[in-house]
């Protein structure tokens, strides 16, 4: 049998429990800056703000978000700090930026042909390994990925030169990010490392600060370079783990359903990004080949060999690392 409470007992519970629901729902409200250095043409752009779309709609508004692309808030190492620091920023990285925040073990899979395909990198990228390494990054910096899986294809060599052997690019003046496995990728290849910000490089080949720099297609399409330097060869050094990280203190101030929506969506867009990129590949060589750029063919298993050292190159890694991403990788 019910029984009414007292009236004043009543009107008590009742500001309690509005109280508690209003600060609930403040506290799962969320606006969250979007950073990156890219542009807004290219395609890791266009599908964030298709997903953040899709994220603000699902949760009725409760995530929503701004955008600022070309490096608006500063270099991606900056952003990444802006969000270890608790802030509401989401930012467009890789694991080699992320592997400086304290689990050195995420560069590995940036290193010189890892993976042979988007098959084997979306495997690996949500392997349990890999969330092992996300986990702890939360744990030390603060830092919540909440995708690793955006891939826009593999990374080729552009310059004033064509590059088919590893012996082509001794004392070339390269634009090589400040990353670690960037530079033991490169330096045994014999090129001047040169760091210049991804919003300059356009202007660093035009004025010869560098003769050569790399990137997928869709980056070069996006980028412009293309136009400054007219000799692509397609070595395939790299497919980036690139994708999206964010505070974890805000991350973890949404409800468990809001958390679940953005992993999902983002693990979607990536998905759609490296299906869109497989499918521009064609039709942005011959773009590039109308507008006079000439590709060359590089003799991969050589680049192979030269950047073998890379995998003995980093004391902090454990031993047999490598053959622990090979293996979830592939499956097994």
């Amino acid at each position: 049998m019910y029984i009414s409470p007292p009236r004043a007992g009543l009107a008590a519970a009742v500001m309690a429990a509005v109280t508690l629901i209003s600060g609930f729902a403040a506290a799962q409200e969320a606006t969250i800056r979007i950073a990156t250095v890219n542009a807004p043409t290219s395609q890791s752009w266009k599908g964030v703000m298709a997903v953040a779309e899709r994220v603000t709609e699902r949760t009725d508004g409760r995530v929503a978000f701004q955008g600022f692309p070309s490096g608006q808030l500063g270099s991606t190492t900056d952003s990444i700090e802006q969000a270890s620091q608790g802030l509401p920023m989401m930012t467009f990285t890789s694991a080699s930026f992320l592997a400086g925040f304290g689990v050195p073990e995420l560069a590995v899979v940036e290193g010189p042909f890892v993976v042979a395909d988007n098959v084997e990198a979306e495997r690996l990228a949500n392997s349990s390994l890999m969330q092992g390494f996300y986990d702890r990054l939360a744990e030390t910096a603060g830092l919540r990925v909440v995708a690793l899986n955006w891939f826009d294809g593999p990374r080729h060599m552009i310059g004033t030169a064509a590059y088919p052997a590893p012996e082509d690019l001794r004392g070339v003046r390269m634009r090589v990010p400040s990353v670690e496995t960037w530079m033991k990728t490169f330096q045994p290849l014999g090129v001047i490392p040169t760091s210049v910000e991804a919003a300059e490089v356009y202007s660093a080949l035009s004025q010869g600060v560098v003769t050569a720099a790399e990137s997928p297609l869709t980056g070069l399409r996006a980028s412009g370079w293309y136009e400054v330097a007219k000799e692509i060869t397609l070595t395939g050094h790299f497919n980036l783990f690139t994708g999206w990280v964010m505070s974890e203190s805000v991350f973890q101030s949404l409800n468990e359903g809001d958390r679940a929506i953005l992993l999902e969506e983002f693990r979607t867009g990536g998905q759609e990004l490296a299906k869109t990129s497989a499918e521009l590949e064609a039709e942005i060589r011959a773009e590039f080949e109308a507008k006079g750029v000439t590709f060359h063919e590089a003799d991969v298993e050589a680049y192979r060999a030269a950047t073998q050292g890379f995998y003995s190159s980093f004391p902090d890694w454990p031993e047999g690392l490598d053959d622990q991403v090979r293996a979830a990788a592939i499956g097994e």
